[in-house]
């Protein structure tokens, strides 16, 4: 691992959301080798796996989450590579934590995008965090906290600074 010059993490502080808090542990431990540490947002492409799209009796779909209606960070994972790449033209970069971001937009522009993209109807519906918590599939609790996490710590997910 001494050689590696990029790590793809989330790295987040002391946070309560253990998928978060295991890469957290893990970027103590590089602390001091020659590495950047990239923390990207949601990723878009949980929508084809993950998150799920219901269909609805009308045809359209909707995507529900406890995500508010302000703007969230999401990555499209493409653009981790081009993150990636970015970071390793750039010496200056090693030892630095780069927050990525694709786009900043609610879930309802979200799901509008993904209308447009796919010329179906597709819409957000917005749940509090603690239903969503409760909708007992596996891993429910840790994403609703996670989603809390983003939408209680938004400015901090839409800072920009310039592209890699």
């Amino acid at each position: 691992m001494a050689d590696a010059k990029v790590l793809l993490n989330q790295p987040t502080g002391d946070m309560r959301v253990p998928h978060f808090d295991a890469k957290n542990r893990s970027h103590a431990f590089f602390k001091g080798l020659p590495v950047t540490f990239l923390c990207t947002s949601c990723f878009v492409e949980h929508f084809t796996s993950f998150f799920s799209l219901n269909k609805k009796g009308d045809g359209s779909y909707q995507f529900t989450l406890p995500l508010g209606e302000g703007p969230i960070a999401w990555t499209i994972l493409e653009d981790v590579g081009k993150m990636t790449a970015g970071i390793l033209e750039r010496p200056e970069m090693i030892g630095q934590t780069v927050g990525s971001a694709s786009l900043h937009c609610s879930a309802a522009e979200l799901a509008a995008q993904m209308s447009k993209a796919t010329n179906e109807t597709i819409t957000y519906q917005c749940v509090p965090w603690g239903t969503f918590a409760a909708f007992g599939f596996p891993g429910a609790e840790e994403l609703a906290q996670m989603f809390k996490f983003f939408t209680d710590n938004e400015k901090e997910f839409l800072v920009t600074d310039e592209a890699l």
